[in-house]
């Protein structure tokens, strides 16, 4: 599976850095991509566990992916390039706000300080509240289902209320013979 999302991904951006395409492979091989391909398909309805998280979901997905592909390889390299279409990848996702807000901050001097403010669910499907402050000032917060996401997430909150908004990529056709 891997491999054949990297090659979608690498012929779908032909001008983007490695690091870049490394970045979108990840995002549409990552567990809560697969556990949502595996929700829009109802696999849920049909794992029995006793945890049901992204993580079995994903796993499940995979999982029937590879026996699928040990029966009809071309069935399954057609539905590869269906499902992780990099073309509908948000690149919003892909961007590492915490850095271009910290980026953007050194410029004046100044540093993002993050703190987690909340954390609220269950352990199983946590979600936590950070807030990032600049200069002894709160800027923004964010929501997320990791610290690292809520923090994302505030950064990105932060770099909109400060005005600064990357150009959006454009979109591409993404077309990989089997």
């Amino acid at each position: 599976m891997n491999n054949r999302v990297a090659e979608l991904v690498f012929h779908g951006y032909p001008e983007l850095l490695e690091g870049d395409l490394t970045r979108i492979r990840a995002h549409l091989v990552r567990k809560s991509f697969l556990a949502t391909v595996g929700r829009s398909e109802g696999i849920e309805e049909i794992i029995e566990s006793s945890v049901m998280n992204d993580s079995v979901i994903a796993d499940t997905v995979e999982a029937i992916i590879g026996a699928a592909y040990l029966i009809d390889r071309d069935l399954v390299l057609r539905a590869l390039d269906e499902i992780f279409n990099p073309a509908e990848v948000d690149t919003d996702e892909l961007r590492d706000w915490k850095t271009l807000l910290q980026e953007t901050l050194q410029a004046d001097g100044l540093r993002p300080i993050y703190r987690v403010v909340s954390k609220q669910g269950p352990a199983h499907r946590p979600s936590f509240t950070s807030r990032v402050s600049v200069d002894g000032r709160e800027v923004a917060t964010g929501l997320g289902s990791s610290i690292k996401e809520s923090e994302q997430t505030a950064a990105r909150n932060a770099l909109e209320i400060l005005g600064i908004r990357p150009v959006p990529r454009s979109t591409v056709e993404v077309h990989v013979s089997a």
